[in-house]
């Protein structure tokens, strides 16, 4: 006689392909991936002290939007979203139609709380509970750290340098070592570079190349000029006054590119920021201008 074990623990389990206790467990993890999502989207848009967004708080001096986070819970977003929608059309629900407005990372793990018991039923219990742990993963470490890290972007370095292996880190590359050099992948590294805050340079997790951090965090900013957000979104991370980036809309001074999926346009923050730069430069042009008036104003009020 045959015994059902669970795919997870390996504990006897005749009516599904996970236990119940592997199950409960899957819960709860979703239910700390709603938890630590709003954190993460701070830290992403760049609202948090942990993405250590610096610079003088002149329009266009810092970069506050973490591409790296941004790219990660885009990427806990289309797994859960993959799952609930799996879980939708198996059922005969229509998910988009319970979609709030919003973050969906929180509200997409709390729905797919409701959904374990379900899966725990399918054969891809244990792929579904897998991708649960890894999204985990990934807001865990935007939330709570690196502390003294910055995401300088992707690597793109050549692969024909001479690179630290992964499996043993610091071992002098060579044609018998098992890292990515010899496992028939791109020439060209897609790991992500890290730097100390206040180091000169930064360093690529996978293969070990270092780039200079003023020259990435230029580039970053040039990518993040490109980007389109909603004016809610730009003014949050620059420090800007929303109404002011609305009315400049309003006056066809700031175009449209685009619009999300609640209707809201989009910007090209390279646009808002450059309008806002000519805005700062005006009022202190104005300033300027009014001093020296009541300057003059003063010496005239001497000599009479």
């Amino acid at each position: 006689m045959t015994t059902n074990l669970c795919a997870r623990c390996g504990r006897p389990e005749p009516d599904a392909y996970v236990c119940d206790r592997c199950a409960s467990q899957s819960a709860q993890k979703l239910a700390e991936i709603a938890e630590l999502s709003p954190p993460c989207r701070d830290v992403a848009n760049g609202l948090s002290r942990r993405s250590h967004a610096g610079g003088s708080g002149k329009p266009g001096s810092r970069l506050p939007l973490d591409l790296g986070a941004m790219a990660k819970l885009d990427a806990v977003e289309n797994a859960l979203t993959g799952w609930a929608r799996h879980i939708a059309e198996e059922r005969g629900l229509h998910l988009d139609t319970f979609r709030p407005v919003g973050d969906q990372v929180p509200w997409l793990a709390r729905w797919l709380v409701s959904g374990v018991e379900w899966y725990r039923h399918r054969p891809e219990a244990d792929e579904f509970l897998t991708d649960v742990e890894a999204c985990l993963r990934i807001v865990r470490s935007i939330a709570r750290g690196p502390q003294e890290s910055k995401y300088l972007g992707p690597c793109g370095a050549d692969r024909d340098h001479e690179p630290l292996c992964v499996d043993q880190v610091g071992h002098p590359h060579d044609e018998e070592c098992e890292c990515w050099c010899h496992d028939g992948k791109p020439d060209t590294c897609e790991g992500d570079v890290y730097g100390r805050v206040g180091a000169a340079t930064g360093t690529c997790r996978t293969c070990g190349a270092t780039v200079d951090q003023d020259e990435r965090r230029a580039w970053l900013d040039d990518e993040v000029r490109q980007r389109a957000f909603t004016a809610r979104e730009i003014a949050d991370a620059y420090g800007l006054n929303v109404k002011t980036i609305r009315s400049w809309a309003d006056r066809g001074q700031l175009a449209a590119h685009g619009h999300d999926r609640d209707g809201r346009p989009l910007h090209n923050v390279g646009d808002v920021l450059d309008l806002a730069a000519a805005d700062a430069a005006r009022r202190e042009s104005n300033r300027a201008t009014r001093e020296r008036r009541a300057a003059r104003a003063a010496e005239s009020e001497q000599v009479a």
